[in-house]
């Protein structure tokens, strides 16, 4: 078996650590030069460094439309203690050194009070102990790599589900549907993008799943593949030569696209194909590829509990709106503010830096049932401040162009195609 080891992949994370730390030495003397002015606030404004040029724009649009429409729903009831909120943006293009120069200009220059997002799982990597320097809450709403909720950090919390909660709703899937109807070992194929967010599913995810039910599934091919790659047809036949039932990426989309396009052109098929989110959970894998990805499954964060009235409301107002209907970025960004908005409650100065350390205190405290699922930051299992969102994944399948949640059944639009 061709097989990367988690070693191999705490070494990647590690340099990708050793750079953002660099960067933020680099940068930290001159925030103690230039500090904060603490000046009074008539607005809550909130710092996005968002990937709004690059590779990763569609992905910053999509958190941009989230953020906006619960701000201005917030501001349309009168704001937060009478306050607006007021989005400001930043490009980071998705690269973590422009990522730490955008967080330093939001937090010195823009007197931000909060930080959120950053989409990328490396750009978070690089944002969090900048946060956590500057004493500046810092929410992630889809940055997941394990790691980033794993340092201690109290600035820094998360409401959405980790990598290595990511493949929950397949791994389910596989034990209790996949496994279940076969009744012997299948046979798997493992492909995941070698960066943050790829090597933190492996690592946290799908390598430990395959370990502990080694009498069920047999990992055939495993390996890590360059994002910036123009050819996956060799490692695609690689894949086929080994027959396996079940074949498991994890992408962004520009490489999801790629993949499942060449994945038709070599033939390649299985019983069940599937994406961990990302990529694979965006409208444009299927649209761009052709159709390819046509019965793709897909195991991230769910798009919500799809049963409660609210979310049926709440999707059709998105839909209103911008025309398409959201799945598991937009609702993410859209929480993410209200959980923001309900910590900033509890927060009564008029100067900025106290304003950070009460809003810092409103989020530990904060317990709230969002559209998303129930949010409350937790220390637990090594985790700082991180949301206990393990039932917040669900698997979804590309039918007919669109992704329905198919997998728990207690969420599922339709059944899946199996």
């Amino acid at each position: 078996m061709d097989y990367i080891s988690p070693t191999s992949i705490d070494a990647r994370l590690a340099e990708e650590v050793a750079l953002s730390r660099n960067v933020i030495a680099l940068i930290i003397p001159f925030i103690i030069l230039f500090p904060v002015t603490a000046s009074a606030q008539e607005t809550f404004r909130i710092g996005a460094p968002l990937p709004m040029t690059g590779a990763g724009a569609a992905f910053g649009e999509k958190f941009k439309k989230a953020y906006t429409m619960a701000i201005d729903e917030i501001n349309a009831k009168g704001g937060v203690n009478g306050r607006k909120l007021q989005l400001v943006i930043d490009d980071t293009q998705a690269q973590p050194p422009l990522a730490v120069t955008s967080v330093k200009k939001l937090v010195t220059s823009d007197n931000v009070v909060a930080l959120i997002g950053g989409w990328a799982s490396g750009v978070a990597l690089a944002v969090a102990p900048l946060a956590q320097e500057l004493r500046t809450p810092y929410l992630l709403d889809h940055p997941a790599l394990d790691d980033i909720t794993r340092q201690g950090n109290d600035c820094v919390f998360r409401l959405q589900p980790t990598t290595g909660m990511y493949s929950a709703a397949l791994e389910d899937f596989l034990i209790n549907v996949v496994y279940e109807r076969q009744k012997k070992p299948i046979k798997a194929a493992y492909l995941y993008v070698d960066n943050a967010f790829g090597q933190g599913v492996a690592k946290y995810g799908i390598m430990p799943f395959f370990k502990e039910h080694s009498d069920r599934f047999v990992l055939g091919v495993c390996e890590a593949y360059s994002e910036k790659a123009l050819d996956y047809k060799p490692l695609l036949l690689k894949v086929k030569n080994a027959s396996p039932d079940v074949i498991i990426f994890t992408s962004y989309l520009t490489d999801g696209i790629l993949l499942g396009k060449q994945a038709k052109e070599v033939g390649l098929t299985a019983k069940l194909v599937s994406g961990t989110g990302a990529g694979h959970s965006m409208q444009d894998i299927y649209e761009k590829s052709g159709g390819a990805v046509e019965g793709y499954f897909s195991s991230g964060p769910w798009h919500g509990d799809v049963t409660s009235p609210a979310w049926k409301k709440w999707r059709g107002d998105w839909e209103a709106k911008y025309g398409y209907p959201p799945g598991e970025h937009e609702i993410e960004g859209y929480v993410a503010i209200q959980v923001l908005a309900r910590a900033l409650e509890s927060v009564k100065s008029r100067d900025v830096v106290r304003q950070r350390e009460e809003l810092r205190v409103g989020l530990k405290r904060t317990t709230m049932v969002t559209i998303f699922g129930p949010v409350k930051f937790e220390n637990f299992d090594g985790y700082t401040n991180q949301n206990r969102a393990y039932n917040l994944t669900a698997l979804g399948q590309w039918i007919g162009g669109k992704l329905y949640q198919v997998w728990p059944k207690r969420v599922a639009e339709r059944d899946p195609k199996y």
